[in-house]
């Protein structure tokens, strides 16, 4: 995809309502004109996320995360800014033109949607297969012995990859899909890397077929479970890694359930497809499950979007303990709270609703126990607790689970809670929190929010941090220009940015004087912000969302008045700073002399600005 023409992101911008956008990833509240949720960006108790739909902005007064629609897509999604162009376009319904040629970029987008047709096709095909063919009888029968019935299988598009490749083949070549697109997607696998003349066989053979879907419901990969347990291989297979498909960073259902985790405040983790199939056919929709692989801080990042709470459901066997003991460290990491359900032994949430019931299996989400009580409880069985040796050395091993909590409240409830269960002083326990906490710092680990990456995206570092403008000249002239057109006006009739040369901290109303922006249109003003870096977006739409100030063009014309008294006193201390050099010639002394006693001169004749308080 070439550059994006600016009218373009401008009418996407305009067509996007950011009350309604931001409203689809958590809820909102009105406040007067306004609207407020607690912030997404850092952990707070009393919400300070403010959404302006006038200015079609939103920033946090606590963190100071700001900007519009795209940049709210880019830090929330964690995508670049042409992915976050063209998933609102997509949802505006505007097509994106293209300028600037770009054949790299283009040839990507070609593929990208090759690849989204192939895997709509072929999940179709997978589940005509499944319904209409004699070969799919045992995927079938399996799903019979599963109490999956065929409208469940339809409402989840639900296949059967047959066991010759050679059918997979012909199919594609029907449909005009070159084999090296389906080894692209993943349908298809070298029988040799290094000699291509051995050709390509088929990564799914006679599986029941679970198409995997982006959070738009596009299917970009597959997850395909075995059919006959005398075969020697892996229960289930999915996809590899694609243009399309990151699985440490898809959740298979979320597209279907992610309303409901909204609803309910809490996402209940299932190990496999089929407990989340069986949850969703019997009223408990708000399931996901990380496709069979290990749970990623990323995973978590996702489901931060939705909800605060996950219930962790695995089996009760020594597997299914320690993937909730690793699934709670990526939680810990984005400050979700976790509890786990204790499943009766043998049983997966699909057997236990098959054997007994949906409300059986909502009693134990109901009776889910934090996760630091089930760790403890768990424990017990292996360690003799009564033992004071035995629970500092329990102690010390989960200080370190403690210490992956960001949020100060909530590591010290768990500090309490962790003390009291284990009956030693909590400030012990505080200290072993403490040291673990340094060793994470040491060795690089996460413990600040702002350190991290986020979803794949490399976070701004410390040292590029927040934009700091020092000069409340600079700010409030930047705020007049962005929100008052009289202000405007007068300000690019009677003076010029060449004033800003002499004046530090004024990069970024340069930027703002400059800008070809109609200050009554939001949609104007958002494709301005959208052009500048995360910092200076960030600054500008926090001063867009402070209260508007008064005077105007009098306001302004005080404003610049400041500048300009700031830009003698900077020419004044060079020109002071350079009398103080040696060998100076007396020339040269002279001229410096002229021009200082020139320069004080000018500076009595301004005033100085006091900036209005409150």
């Amino acid at each position: 995809m070439g550059l994006i023409p600016d009218e373009t992101i401008q009418e996407i911008i305009a067509a996007t309502d950011i009350v309604e956008l931001i409203g689809s990833y958590f809820p909102l509240k009105r406040a007067g004109s306004n609207y407020r949720a607690l912030c997404p960006f850092h952990q707070e108790k009393t919400p300070s996320f403010n959404v302006n739909p006038a200015r079609n902005t939103y920033h946090c007064f606590g963190c100071g995360a700001g900007g519009g629609a795209l940049r709210f897509v880019q830090e929330h999604e964690g995508v670049d800014f042409p992915t976050a162009v063209r998933k609102l376009a997509e949802r505006a319904g505007i097509v994106i033109p293209e300028e600037n040629f770009d054949p790299e970029a283009e040839r990507r987008g070609r593929l990208r949607n090759r690849l989204l047709a192939l895997h709509k096709d072929a999940a179709a095909w997978f589940h005509h297969l499944l319904f209409k063919h004699e070969i799919a009888a045992p995927a079938r029968a399996y799903l019979k012995g599963r109490c999956v019935a065929m409208e469940t299988a339809r409402e989840w598009q639900l296949g059967y990859a047959p066991e010759s490749g050679d059918l997979l083949k012909n199919w594609a070549r029907e449909m005009e899909y070159p084999e090296d697109l389906l080894v692209e997607g993943g349908l298809l696998s070298p029988r040799d890397e290094n000699n291509p003349a051995r050709g390509n066989y088929s990564r799914f053979r006679d599986r029941l077929m679970f198409p995997i879907a982006n959070d738009y419901g596009d299917i970009i990969a597959f997850s395909g479970r075995l059919l006959d347990p005398d075969v020697k291989a892996a229960k289930y297979t999915n996809s590899p890694e694609t243009l399309l498909f990151n699985k440490s960073k898809t959740i298979y259902g979320l597209d279907k359930t992610k309303r409901e985790i909204l609803r309910e405040g809490r996402a209940v983790v299932c190990e496999g497809q089929l407990d989340l199939i069986a949850c969703h056919t019997h009223g408990i929709k708000n399931v996901v499950a990380p496709l069979g692989t290990a749970f990623t801080e990323a995973h978590a990042r996702v489901l931060k979007r939705f909800t605060e709470e996950l219930i962790l459901c695995f089996d009760s066997d020594p597997a299914g303990l320690k993937a909730a003991e690793r699934t709670f460290t990526e939680l810990a990491k984005a400050d979700l709270v976790a509890r786990v359900v204790t499943m009766p032994p043998g049983e997966d949430p699909d057997s236990l609703i098959t054997s007994r019931g949906a409300d059986a299996f909502r009693t134990l989400l109901d009776d889910a126990r934090d996760f630091l009580d089930f760790q403890i409880d768990h424990k017990s069985s292996t360690l003799d607790l009564e033992s004071l040796r035995d629970r500092v050395r329990f102690a010390h091993e989960i200080a370190s689970t403690v210490a992956l909590i960001n949020d100060r409240i909530l590591q010290d409830a768990a500090i309490q809670k962790v003390a009291s269960r284990l009956g030693i002083p909590a400030q012990e326990f505080r200290e072993y929190v403490a040291r673990e906490v340094r060793e994470h710092k040491r060795h690089g680990g996460r413990v600040r929010r702002g350190e991290q990456r986020r979803a794949g995206v490399e976070a701004p570092s410390p040292e590029s941090g927040p934009l700091e403008v020092n000069n409340p000249a600079v700010s409030l002239l930047c705020q007049l220009l962005l929100t008052s057109a009289e202000a405007r006006a007068w300000v690019l009739e009677n003076d010029s940015p060449e004033i800003l040369k002499d004046i530090a901290d004024s990069d970024v109303l340069s930027k703002v004087w400059n800008a070809d922006i109609r200050v009554d249109d939001s949609s104007s003003v958002g494709a301005f912000l959208t052009g500048l870096s995360p910092a200076e977006e960030t600054f500008l739409s926090g001063l867009i969302h402070q209260p508007a100030p008064g005077g105007g063009a009098g306001t302004a014309r005080d404003c610049l008045r400041s500048l300009k008294r700031r830009g003698i006193e900077n020419k004044l201390r060079e020109k002071i700073s350079q009398l103080k050099r040696p060998n100076l010639s007396t020339d040269d002394i002279h001229r410096l002399q002229k021009e200082v006693l020139d320069l004080k001169s000018s500076l009595n004749d301004i005033a100085p600005f006091v900036p209005e308080s409150g």
